[in-house]
């Protein structure tokens, strides 16, 4: 063996034991990526888990806001309902009254105009 295929073979060897310590670096290192990315597809899978669920929270928000102004409506119309109910009697009142003074006026005149007319 020669002299330069002696220096070839030791830089070759040199070489492939870089090689093979570079190899293993990246071996490390993709082994290290692969964790962090299955750490990032979990992150990601309960991000959208959590977007869901606060959808469906929204949703049950939104009918919830909705039945409680449709029972604000009927508290309200229930609440109301004695007071409409007077005021429909206070005009009752007031119409029986104007009606029997009305009636009242029209019999005295009748009976004055009978017992003064005749």
């Amino acid at each position: 063996m020669t002299e330069q295929e002696k220096t070839l073979l030791i830089e070759t060897e040199q070489r492939s034991k870089s090689n093979t310590h570079r190899i293993n670096d990246l071996e490390a290192d993709m082994k290290e990526m692969q964790k962090e990315q299955k750490a990032i597809y979990q992150i990601a899978s309960s991000v959208e888990v959590i977007a869901n669920r606060v959808g469906t929270i929204e949703g049950k928000v939104n009918d919830t806001n909705e039945q409680v102004s449709k029972l604000s409506e009927k508290v309200n119309e229930t609440a109301n309902q004695p007071y409409q109910q007077v005021a429909k009697n206070v005009n009752s009142i007031k119409v029986a009254i104007i009606s029997a003074v009305c009636t009242l006026i029209a019999t005295g005149v009748i009976s004055a105009v009978l017992h003064f007319g005749g």
